[in-house]
């Protein structure tokens, strides 16, 4: 029985035979054949992309430009419209209005001026102040002022408004009628409000300085002290090189042609081929003037070409608030095929003429 199923085991013989040997081989040569020429193909799109991003860079890398030296800034000192410490020099511009002299609550000096307005008011001039002696805001040239204010409830921005003018008792169309932003409940702000018109005759003879009131503020306390043209920084100025001795870098600028301190003017050619961005916590102004001045031997095109250096002059008036002490502030220069360029400085608390802001 035990040699008849041995018997039986020997004849039962099964194999691969060449055929199928074959077919299993064709199959793992394809395979292997079409994974090799995917790698391939990846590594070859690969190394492309590489090259492309490597020529990318070095066509940025050799159209940058570098700083050279320090960053300087260039201010003009604060000019005082009225110190708000004595009542009696203001007059009250409504018989719905009263005005006293607070020792106590005050930001600057030895007091500030309260100004109370009943609900009889409606709108118009609140008060005002004649300076006496005319004062200048454009030698030197300002473009904004601050004062000190509370309010003693909220108001919406452009409730009140701070009023400059060449003529006594601001009686006449005045030469500046500024918003004064949202005021809070008895809180101290100080905004910065820029001139619309800051080369305007008028303002080079300032005889009176005011509050008024476009819109009905309703029975309201409000206390006003210092009101002067702060000390601004109006110019930044830097010296920029061509980077890596690479291509020239095109730096034509055109002109600010109506004076609001931006580029992007529709009446002028605005074919320039950099654009400064300053920014700081407050804003983001795009497009700010500028103008550029050959340092030592060049030619005399706008191009910044291998061992040549120019200076920029940045024109800062165009942002709102104006930057002053204390302010950090951002200059971001783009071109279309460099590198940008970004300068970050902290102005000081105390502003000088000149300053080294490195």
């Amino acid at each position: 029985m035990l040699s008849r199923a041995f018997k039986r085991l020997g004849r039962d013989q099964q194999g691969v035979t060449g055929l199928e040997t074959a077919i299993i081989l064709i199959a793992f040569v394809v395979v292997a054949s079409v994974f090799a020429y995917t790698v391939l193909s990846a590594g070859i799109f690969s190394a492309e992309k590489g090259k492309e991003a490597i020529h990318a860079g070095l066509e940025s890398a050799r159209g940058s430009m570098e700083l050279v030296g320090t960053v300087k800034a260039t201010s003009v000192a604060s000019t005082l419209l009225d110190s708000g410490d004595t009542s009696f020099s203001w007059t009250v511009g409504n018989a719905s209005v009263t005005i006293d002299t607070d020792t106590a609550d005050r930001k600057e000096g030895t007091a500030s001026i309260k100004i109370t307005i009943v609900d009889s008011f409606t709108t118009g001039l609140v008060a005002y102040v004649d300076l006496g002696a005319t004062v200048t805001l454009k030698n030197p040239q300002h473009y904004a002022v601050r004062l000190w204010i509370k309010s003693d409830k909220e108001l919406a921005a452009g409730v009140l408004q701070l009023v400059i003018d060449d003529n006594a008792g601001c009686a006449t169309t005045v030469a500046e009628s500024i918003d004064i932003p949202a005021l809070g409940t008895a809180t101290w702000d100080q905004p910065v409000l820029d001139l619309a018109s800051p080369t305007a005759d008028a303002l080079g003879t300032v005889a009176c300085v005011g509050i008024t009131a476009a819109s009905d503020p309703g029975a309201i306390v409000v206390h006003v002290d210092l009101i002067q043209a702060p000390a601004e920084v109006t110019k930044v100025t830097f010296v920029l090189a061509n980077a890596l001795a690479g291509e020239p870098v095109d730096l034509t600028t055109t002109t600010d042609a109506n004076g609001d301190g931006l580029l992007n003017e529709t009446t002028a050619t605005t074919d320039h081929k950099m654009t400064i961005i300053y920014s700081d916590k407050n804003q983001r102004t795009v497009d700010v003037a500028w103008t550029r001045k050959l340092l030592g031997k060049g030619d005399t095109d706008a191009l910044l070409e291998s061992g040549e250096q120019m200076r920029i002059i940045v024109n800062t008036h165009a942002a709102n608030p104006m930057p002053v002490a204390d302010t950090t502030f951002q200059l971001t220069l783009v071109r279309g095929n460099g590198a940008e360029l970004v300068l970050k400085r902290t102005l000081p608390t105390q502003l000088d003429p000149e300053m080294d802001l490195n």
